[in-house]
C-alpha cells in the first residue's frame, strides 16, 4: 500500500508529464498559426513563459486537489479562480482600461505576470539585458508563486495525513 506522500509525488510527477505534454501540443499549434513570430526571439521568449506559466498552474492545480476531495467542489474553485483571475489581470479586459485597485489586486495572482510577460515580449525591440530584466523579473516571481503553491500543499497533505 503507497503512503500518502509517495502518491502525492507520483501524481505531481504523472500531472506533470500531462501538463508538458499539453504545454507542447500546444507550442506545435502556435508554431502552425504563427510560425514566423515563433521563429524569432520573441517566439522562444513566449515559449519561455508559457512554460513557466504551466509549471506554476500545475503547483495551482496540485494545490486545490490537495485541499478539496468533492469534485464538484473542486470544478467550482477551479472556475472561480480561472475566471476571476483572467478578468483581474487583463486576459478579457486590456490592463490598460482595469483601474489601479484592481490591478493592485491582480498582482497577488500568476496570471497577472504572465500576462505582463507577454506584454513585454510583444514590445521588445532589442534584445539585451534591459529589455529582459522585467521579463526576467517576471519570470522569477512566477516560479516563486510555484515554490509556495508546493510548500503550501505538502504542508495541506501532512495536515491531512494527522488528521486522518
Amino acid at each position: 500500500n503507497m503512503n500518502d506522500k509517495k502518491y502525492n509525488i507520483y501524481l505531481l510527477i504523472s500531472n506533470s508529464i500531462f501538463a508538458f505534454i499539453l504545454w507542447l501540443l500546444y507550442v506545435i499549434i502556435s508554431f502552425i498559426i504563427v510560425g514566423k513570430v515563433m521563429f524569432s526571439i520573441h517566439g522562444l521568449l513566449y515559449i519561455i513563459n508559457s512554460f513557466i506559466f504551466c509549471l506554476c498552474s500545475l503547483t495551482i492545480a496540485f494545490l486545490i486537489g490537495n485541499l478539496m476531495n468533492n469534485k464538484e467542489a473542486i470544478n467550482g474553485l477551479v472556475n472561480v479562480i480561472a475566471l476571476g483571475s483572467s478578468f483581474l489581470c487583463g486576459s478579457f479586459v486590456p490592463v490598460e482600461f482595469l483601474p489601479d485597485p484592481v490591478l493592485k489586486v491582480a498582482h497577488i495572482l500568476p496570471s497577472y505576470w504572465f500576462i505582463n510577460s507577454n506584454n513585454l515580449i510583444k514590445t521588445i525591440e532589442v534584445i539585451n539585458k534591459d529589455s529582459l530584466t522585467p521579463f526576467i523579473t517576471n519570470s522569477i516571481i512566477l516560479i516563486i508563486f510555484s515554490f509556495i503553491f508546493i510548500i503550501l500543499s505538502i504542508i495541506i497533505s501532512k495536515h491531512k495525513r494527522k488528521i486522518g
